[in-house]
């Protein structure tokens, strides 16, 4: 089956065309470049190829010989151009609700990529991943995508707000003094990743705009727009959200009332549209806790009664029987784990080199990261 092109929202590409024109870029050697549609302002909301929207960016590197480029095109970005997941942003309850909001619903802007949030101990990363080829106007792109998201957040938290890191994937430009200015942090060419590293606590901020109200209004309007470009089960909304909530600073297990109540249907709805998928809201949570768990535990610089307490459990004792069940093993002994592809694993028959393979057999869980 051949998968359709990845796309980018018109009013993004023409940002981009927009501070082009100021560095004084002709339009019709662009569109000719891009292969642009004529009526690009004209339907913000329409969607553009992935394809000619990195022909773009390849022509302008080469043509203004720039590397601060993909940092002036984000600065010159308002939060306001991103329509209602930039509302849904500046709304949210908290920081961290916000970036969970941006990787939620991401694709209304891209479907080319995702965004991932993961948490340690002290940082929580922020990570930009799309699978291409690093070329010239991939990393263009890419270094946008990640100054924007940081211009974003700063609109939210307050513009002092500072990483701990910058990483990208690709090899450093020839002048860089246009990034450091802009992080004001440390940034790292050739990284396993791209994306943004902050201190955990700064995701607990409320934002002076935060209203929990508006932000559940907007948040299920974004939900109904992503729905119309691709249509999800019900079951990987239920499994994200109960991600969510298991990732948030308090952690534990939602209720099913609760998941309903943000996913905009009632709990008796929602249980009939899981049992029409064959599933059940406790089978998902239990699915959703055995993946974490495996890859929690593999982190050193968390405890078990930490991870215990985040997946929602009353006692390490609750927590070591389910470990016991889904790996059979106890917590101490998945400790350090390697993840996959990392030397030494002595994975078991039928799995993947580091792999926690559970010990029932339920399907292994499929934690969706809107805008795969």
């Amino acid at each position: 089956m051949v998968r359709p092109q990845p796309t980018v929202v018109a009013r993004v590409v023409q940002r981009i065309v927009d501070h082009a024109l100021r560095d004084g870029v002709r339009l019709d050697a662009m569109r000719r470049a891009a292969r642009l549609p004529p009526s690009l302002a004209e339907d913000p909301a329409r969607r553009i190829g992935l394809d000619g929207v990195i022909d773009l960016w390849t022509y302008l590197g080469r043509t203004l010989d720039d590397p601060s480029l993909p940092i002036r095109v984000a600065q010159a970005a308002a939060i306001e151009d991103l329509h209602v997941l930039g509302f849904a942003m500046m709304t949210a309850p908290s920081v961290r609700d916000a970036v969970d909001t941006v990787a939620r619903y991401g694709p209304l802007l891209t479907d080319s990529g995702r965004w991932e949030v993961t948490e340690t101990a002290r940082r929580v990363h922020v990570r930009w991943y799309r699978a291409r080829p690093l070329t010239l106007g991939h990393r263009l792109s890419n270094e946008t995508a990640v100054a924007q998201g940081l211009g974003c957040l700063r609109r939210i938290a307050g513009a002092e707000l500072t990483p701990v890191e910058v990483t990208f994937r690709h090899a450093a430009p020839p002048r860089r003094a246009g990034h450091g200015a802009f992080f004001d942090c440390p940034v790292i060419f050739d990284a396993p990743h791209d994306g943004l590293s902050f201190r955990r606590d700064l995701l607990d901020a409320v934002p002076p705009s935060a209203n929990r109200t508006l932000w559940e209004y907007l948040c299920r309007s974004a939900e109904a727009l992503s729905l119309e470009l691709a249509p999800r089960s019900r079951e990987d909304a239920v499994r994200h959200a109960i991600v969510r909530a298991l990732s948030s600073a308090d952690g534990g297990v939602p209720s099913l009332p609760r998941v309903a109540r943000a996913l905009g249907t009632t709990e008796r709805t929602l249980r009939r549209h899981l049992d029409a998928e064959g599933t059940s809201f406790r089978r998902l949570v239990d699915d959703v806790r055995r993946e974490r768990a495996g890859s929690l535990l593999r982190r050193e610089t968390i405890s078990v009664t930490e991870v215990a307490l985040q997946l929602g459990f009353a006692d390490t004792t609750a927590f070591s029987h389910a470990c016991q069940r889904w790996f059979g093993r106890a917590p101490r002994d998945l400790r350090g784990t390697p993840g996959p592809g990392s030397r030494g694993a002595k994975p078991a028959s039928g799995s993947r080199p580091g792999e926690l393979v559970p010990s029932d057999t339920h399907d292994r869980s499929r934690i969706a990261h809107l805008g795969a």
